[in-house]
């Protein structure tokens, strides 16, 4: 096959949207994208579409990886790679890989990052093939609909998201998943929001919305183990009852108890988080 890799900035965002929707056909778990989630996603990822790029194969745009970078770091993300099925099992899948990670290099990343599902082993075989190593599993939960109610206090303080964000940069986990970073909670925008009881604090999506994501859960230090991490949840349950609540599958597994012990249930998808050195 005659392959290349161009920069993703060629193209405008519709023909991305379809080059990525064309990419997770018959995918593991069902993924379509429009022009707005894409958008959110570049935005809230931090994705660069001058170092992203378009897989052509014969002349044809065949495939798309999304690179997100944190050039004071030097890190980069592979926020999302996909290959139309019909060049699959050909070998361009590793040809890309293979060519991303030399330009990260080039451009002088310490490091490449990236989560995977982890029922999905032909891509955990490519990563692993490519010398990419397991952080940790990541996990995710959910309390649905009507059964998501609670009794409990409800009385939450606003936070502001940037201050939000420092606070994880600050006390949270130093290898968080991107997506989970106090870089990226910094990010969010309202209708995002982030609530505080005392030294314990959240950051959701709109909730409002029937279906609500949680993008973080802090304690800080001092006050961690008196179940302060399952009272904010209920506390926000309570405050905004009738919804579902999702924490993607996005969590370091060490950290899964405070879901438990708040009534979440834990989901079947599970991801690895995985980086490579340069």
């Amino acid at each position: 096959m005659d392959l290349k890799a161009v920069p993703a900035s060629n193209y405008p965002l519709p023909d991305l949207v379809e080059f990525l929707n064309r990419g997770f056909e018959d995918y593991f778990v069902p993924i379509q994208f429009n022009t707005v989630t894409f958008s959110d996603m570049l935005r809230k990822d931090g994705i660069d579409l001058t170092d992203s790029r378009v897989l052509i194969v014969e002349d044809r745009p065949r495939g798309l990886a999304l690179i997100a970078r944190r050039g004071t770091l030097r890190v980069s993300r592979l926020a999302a790679m996909g290959v139309a099925k019909e060049v699959r099992g050909k070998g361009a899948g590793t040809w890309f890989m293979d060519g991303l990670i030399r330009e990260a290099r080039q451009r002088g990343d310490h490091e490449m990052v990236l989560e995977v599902i982890e029922q999905n082993e032909p891509a955990v075989k490519l990563y692993r093939s490519s010398g990419f190593q397991t952080v940790r599993r990541l996990i995710g939960f959910t309390r649905r609909g009507k059964d998501a109610k609670e009794n409990g206090k409800s009385g939450l303080d606003k936070v502001d998201l940037r201050e939000m964000g420092r606070l994880v940069s600050q006390y949270g986990l130093a290898d968080l998943p991107w997506q989970l970073s106090g870089e990226s909670i910094a990010r969010l925008n309202p209708p995002a929001c982030a609530y505080c009881s005392g030294p314990a604090y959240m950051v959701v999506s709109n909730p409002e919305a029937e279906h609500v994501v949680i993008w973080s859960l802090l304690v800080k230090p001092e006050a961690r183990g008196k179940g302060l991490g399952a009272g904010i949840l209920k506390s926000a349950i309570s405050q905004h009852p009738g919804k579902t609540w999702h924490m993607p599958a996005l969590l370091p597994e060490e950290l899964g108890k405070v879901f438990e012990k708040a009534g979440f249930e834990k989901e079947e998808l599970l991801q690895w988080q995985m980086r490579l050195g340069l």
